[in-house]
């Protein structure tokens, strides 16, 4: 009994976390967060990840995001992006298209603007839950809803550092009729991230990576991370994350275009460690194409 009272009340803290579906390999699949980084490698860049959070859990949050870039025209970077977030009784699907355009400062510094346009459709079926009262409640029925909305975007790359910023939702938009008070909007998220790369040696590598989120009228998180790589052939890393959840990730570059990532979350806090509610997240990423004739700036993410 008292594992699930300890549930119930870690619920509200997991819900504002997912309030946008939430990524430990965020860098996989910047462009689901952030327009600017629409076409920022030059490539082809076809991206997935999945996340399977509180497995042991019935009806746990899933999320799936997959997303889709490349350069198109001189300066110009095009995307699509497809998120599907489950959680509970409530399910989501955001899909946008993302714009963004290049402006070069120096031999390897760029800086790029993004926007993003699309909507998120929403849906949540409350009669599931269980009612301790024969009367009716009027808050108990089914939501449907699809909100359209704009983001912005702006990215700095450099060869050795690259931070970034982005709103993906201007409108803090409501998800019910209007006929009844339910607390479910498409709320204002504000992003802001950033990471550096330090050369040990011709086989050793150093990336500092931080992320930090605020969502208007629930709360920030913000994730520090570090990862080590050998080679361009694998990374190993480290986060830790608001609310005492830490993550362990592994990264492994097949090839030159194809890499794979895998991330498990775990909470540190002694009364949420032993209630087994653990996250697996697994990323695929695939480039193809040549990068245009510019020049050509050290990737922040995964390479």
């Amino acid at each position: 009994m008292k594992k699930y009272l300890y549930i119930l009340l870690i619920l509200p803290l997991g819900a504002s976390a997912q309030q946008d579906a939430y990524m430990s390999l965020y860098q996989f699949n910047m462009s689901i967060i952030n327009p600017a980084y629409a076409g920022a490698e030059g490539q082809h860049v076809i991206s997935m990840n999945t996340r399977n959070q509180w497995s042991n859990l019935k009806d746990s949050p899933k999320t799936t995001a997959l997303s889709y870039s490349a350069a198109s025209g001189k300066n110009v970077g095009l995307g699509i992006s497809v998120v599907s977030d489950q959680i509970f009784i409530e399910k989501q699907t955001a899909i946008n298209a993302d714009f963004s355009y290049r402006l070069t400062l120096s031999n390897d510094a760029a800086l790029f603007l993004g926007i993003k346009a699309g909507g998120n459709s929403y849906s949540s079926d409350p009669t599931e839950l269980r009612s301790y009262s024969a009367a009716l409640d009027p808050a108990k029925k089914p939501l449907s809803r699809f909100n359209p909305n704009l983001g912005v975007g702006f990215y700095y790359q450099s060869s050795n550092y690259w931070f970034s910023g982005a709103m993906p939702r201007l409108f803090n938009a409501k998800r019910d009729g209007g006929d009844i008070e339910v607390q479910s909007r498409d709320r204002i998220h504000t992003y802001l991230e950033a990471g550096a790369i330090f050369t040990i040696n011709d086989k050793f590598t150093l990336k500092p990576s931080l992320m930090y989120r605020n969502t208007k009228g629930i709360g920030a998180v913000t994730d520090v991370g570090i990862s080590g790589g050998y080679g361009g052939l694998f990374e190993l890393g480290l986060s830790v994350r608001t609310g005492s959840i830490f993550s362990v990730q592994a990264l492994v570059n097949i090839n030159e275009n194809f890499s794979l990532g895998y991330a498990y979350d775990t909470y540190g806090a002694d009364q949420l460690s032993g209630l087994n509610l653990k996250a697996h997240e697994i990323a695929v990423r695939f480039k193809f194409g040549a990068k245009p004739d510019t020049t050509e700036l050290e990737e922040p993410s995964v390479d």
